[in-house]
């Protein structure tokens, strides 16, 4: 599964540049031979330059215009990453890659506030044409204007502080991009969560009116038909070709891609219901890879025609989100009570759900940054605020003046009783979910649970609106740095990621001198203060980190014959490179 890394929207609607929401099933790398003709019949002969990867389990893309509105699915971000390139590659260490981006470097002057990009001339437009600095402001021009609450739509970063750190985006002469900022900040965020919002588009398809809310409405027209021609002019790797609805798309290879050149030829993603009937596809011998979910970690020695592989950890960080809107009534009021979450986490015992659930392959993790891979934004000093401990959660909130009616927690009348939604159609998830309830019942706390369908947890937990519609939500996974920077904004009060409405001024205090100008290591030490802070505030209730993004996945089972499936996987990015994978001669 490819994750776009420049600017785009990730399933729950969030407005940030540098991150991904990852849902649980959203998404699996799980990949098929396919006939040469492209048939999708699994006893078609295979041909190892045509292969068919699953591309959503119960979703499928809505958008493949390189800017997404807010709401839509995070599937769009698979072929829009293949399609377009950003403007700056970030490599998995978290450092820019000059030889893999389109800028060429960065000067960065005026005190932390004008960043000068150059464009690399090797880099081109699919019907050859160079790619230009006007392509990237273009790119801006449609992130600006789609920011406006009166747009015809909103973009899916709009009100993001990323977003709005940009005072202007400028072009000078054909390979100069200088984008200034409302005032000096960081340069290593600024350059990881700020600059890609001038990624290239090529104007000459899509700049076609001098008004831009006609502009909008034409694009948002086409938006969600990739085969319409304007979808023909790309800098990526591989375009859409086919699009069959509830059944699969194709992708096919870009002869004039400036980078590496796929020498898989044809990527057929299928639309499947379940990542049971993939496993089936396995056993069978269908599929020349597959990321296998948790559940099937008993069931690995029946694939005995594949070698098995262990996948890496992605940038990423698992949460249980709770509602702090006044619109959850005194719900919402009690979750703004440290206390309370503080009991809450106390009864999730993190090294059991790593161990058990995750069959090891987890770590706890217990603040808002990603433990692993290694990275230079995780305080290796984080101790563990909050141990697995009922006893002590329960004695907490006795403490605050709850006492236990037939076994639930109550206090004024208001009993700790509340409606716990979780993402259906995992059973690693539902077990999760139903060992929680075992665990805070252990102190008092009484959850109902409630799986729901991905798009319909998406619909309510997107926008304050429907604050009332919801109080606990666990969505199968939390949060995903895409370009390796974490997400300050995410618990800032009034920010746009924060629909939960989560406020506390120190904390905010702290993304701000995060933010502030100053030396890499002045950022980071300002970082590890924040997060350090994030764990003991718990702006959300932490789970442990597991390899897979969106869906547990430890390993992957691939057929001899494909190589390179390890080798580029991409913990910033969150998925694999498929234009990087070889074939060998015989299968």
């Amino acid at each position: 599964m490819h994750r776009n890394r420049a600017p785009t929207a990730h399933p729950r609607s969030r407005r940030s540049s540098a991150r991904w929401w990852v849902a649980a099933g959203a998404s699996l790398a799980l990949l098929a031979v396919a006939s040469g003709c492209g048939s999708l019949s699994p006893t078609a002969a295979p041909t190892p330059k045509s292969i068919t990867l699953v591309g959503g389990i119960q979703t499928e893309p809505n958008w493949w215009f390189p800017i997404v509105p807010e709401a839509f699915n995070g599937t769009n971000n698979d072929g829009i990453g293949l399609m377009y390139r950003p403007l700056l590659w970030i490599a998995n260490n978290g450092t820019i890659d000059f030889t893999r981006s389109i800028a060429d470097h960065i000067t960065v002057s005026r005190h932390d506030t004008v960043f000068t990009l150059q464009l690399n001339p090797r880099w081109h437009w699919s019907d050859g044409r160079p790619i230009t600095a006007a392509d990237a402001l273009f790119g801006w021009k449609i992130y600006h204007a789609t920011a406006s609450a009166s747009a015809p739509w909103q973009n899916s970063a709009m009100g993001s502080r990323s977003l709005d750190a940009v005072r202007s985006v400028t072009a000078r002469g054909s390979r100069t991009v200088v984008v200034t900022l409302v005032h000096p900040y960081n340069p290593l965020w600024a350059e990881l969560d700020v600059l890609n919002y001038a990624s290239p588009i090529p104007h000459f398809v899509w700049d076609r009116y001098g008004n831009m809310t006609r502009e909008l409405k034409w694009i948002y027209s086409v938006g969600n038909k990739p085969l319409n021609a304007v979808f023909r002019v790309i800098d990526g790797p591989y375009d859409v070709r086919k699009f069959v609805s509830d059944e699969y798309w194709t992708m096919q290879a870009n002869p004039a891609y400036s980078g590496h050149r796929p020498a898989v030829q044809t990527l057929v993603y299928e639309y499947d219901t379940s990542s049971d009937n993939v496993f089936v596809g396995l056993r069978k011998g269908v599929y020349a890879t597959a990321n296998l979910p948790t559940q099937y970690y008993a069931s690995v020695k029946q694939l005995r025609q594949y070698r098995i592989a262990t996948n890496g950890y992605d940038f990423s960080f698992n949460i249980i989100q709770p509602n702090f809107s006044p619109r959850t009534k005194t719900l919402g009021g009690l979750f703004n009570k440290l206390y309370i979450r503080q009991a809450l986490q106390m009864g999730i015992n993190e090294p059991r759900i790593a161990r058990v659930f995750y069959k090891g392959f987890a770590i706890p993790d217990y603040t808002v940054v990603a433990r692993r891979p290694q990275n230079r934004f995780y305080d290796t000093r984080m101790p563990v605020y909050y141990p697995f401990n009922p006893r002590h959660g329960k004695d907490l909130l006795e403490a605050h003046g709850w006492h236990q009616v037939n076994g639930v927690m109550q206090k004024n009348g208001q009993k700790l009783a509340f409606q716990f939604i979780y993402m259906s159609g995992s059973t690693t998830d539902a077990d999760i979910v139903q060992y929680l309830q075992q665990t805070w019942a252990q102190e008092g706390i009484a959850v109902t649970l409630r799986p729901m369908p991905f798009n319909q947890i998406l619909a309510i937990t997107a926008t304050p609106k429907t604050a009332n519609q919801w109080t606990l939500v666990y969505w199968g996974a939390g949060w995903y740095g895409g370009l390796g920077y974490p997400s300050l904004s995410l618990f800032e009060t009034g920010s746009a990621d924060n629909s939960e409405e989560y406020s506390n001024p120190h904390l905010d205090a702290l993304i701000r001198q995060s933010l502030a100008p100053g030396t890499p290591t002045e950022a980071i030490a300002r970082l590890y203060a924040y997060e350090q802070y994030a764990a003991q505030q718990l702006p959300a209730l932490f789970l442990p980190e597991y390899i897979g993004v969106g869906t547990p996945a430890p390993f992957h089972a691939v057929v001899p014959w494909l190589h390179g499936v390890s080798r580029y996987h991409e913990p910033v990015a969150g998925g694999s490179e498929p234009w990087r994978w070889t074939v060998s001669a015989s299968r």
